[in-house]
């Protein structure tokens, strides 16, 4: 049984991490909506890292954040100190980093099998799942009880009112902004150098909107968006139990959509108690200080 919940529990960082970045972006007031291609950017990444800097999974890892953090400097770059339209950029970035890693890919990589395994363990889980329990931990304590959280949820809020309190309004967008996108990247290194160990085109298979709906059904709390992080882990360990169980009362194509259909419920659940509960007042909202 343990080894069961373990297994199921190892994807956790790919859908955690990636809900937990976009949380972060939107609690300041920014709509992120390149999650799937940043993912897929920071799977690229990961394993480039992987195949030229001397296979250190480590190393490969923090490259697939690096390249997730810059493409969130890009994005508060055009949105934030631009003022472009936020959803607009958010699918242009989708379309770009997705594109430009499948397109990387084939010109610098050939076929990269990761050989390197994580090592230590605690209860058949890698240090990576921790570290996620750890930034889940540590990002509700700082909204909860610091004026850096406050500051966060203030700029979401109201930033005319944080920009009179002395907040840079714009800062903090940056700054969340960036790193979180920075852990949308993360999850997708961990996704092709853990997971799959390798990369394909389509592997992050709709995920970085699943996380994306996922901060939506959490209401925007960090509690929520853990929950529900953890709720969608379990669907994915589910399909694949029924999968490598070779159930067969069940249709295969019924099967590999459980996961979404579980999402799909969630959020009319959601929606049914409060369709905007919960919602940044300035989220999407641009602020130029006057």
């Amino acid at each position: 049984m343990q080894q069961i919940i373990s297994s199921i529990l190892s994807f956790f960082p790919v859908i955690g991490l990636a809900a937990l970045g976009g949380f972060l972006s939107q609690k300041s007031g920014v709509w992120n909506l390149s999650l799937e291609g940043i993912m897929a950017f920071g799977a690229f990444s990961g394993v480039f890292a992987y195949h030229y800097f001397g296979g250190f999974i480590w190393v490969s890892l923090l490259f697939g954040f690096l390249m997730g953090f810059v493409t969130g400097m890009l994005l508060s770059a055009l949105t934030v100190r631009l003022s472009l339209d936020q959803v607009v950029v958010g699918f242009g970035l989708w379309f770009l980093t997705e594109g430009l890693a499948g397109f990387l890919y084939t010109t610098l990589l050939p076929s990269v099998k990761v050989k390197e395994t994580m090592g230590f363990r605690i209860f058949s889980l890698d240090l990576v799942f921790y570290l996620t329990l750890l930034s889940f931990g540590l990002i509700y304590v700082i909204m909860k009880n610091t004026k850096q959280g406050l500051a966060v949820v203030a700029v979401g809020e109201n930033p005319r009112a944080a920009d009179v309190a002395g907040i840079d309004v714009s800062k903090v967008r940056w700054i969340c902004t960036s790193l979180g996108s920075g852990f949308v990247g993360l999850a997708g290194a961990y996704l092709s150098l853990v997971i799959l160990q390798g990369f394909t085109y389509n592997l992050v298979a709709g995920y970085g909107w699943t996380a994306f709906a996922l901060i939506l059904f959490g209401r925007w709390k960090t509690s929520g968006v853990f929950w529900g992080s953890l709720f969608f882990t379990f669907l994915i360990g589910a399909q694949t139990r029924l999968q490598v169980a070779g159930i067969t009362f069940i249709p295969p194509e019924f099967v590999v959509i459980i996961p979404y259909l579980g999402v799909i419920v969630a959020l009319t659940a959601a929606g049914a108690m409060g369709k905007k509960a919960g919602m940044p007042s300035a989220l999407g909202v641009h602020y130029d200080r006057e």
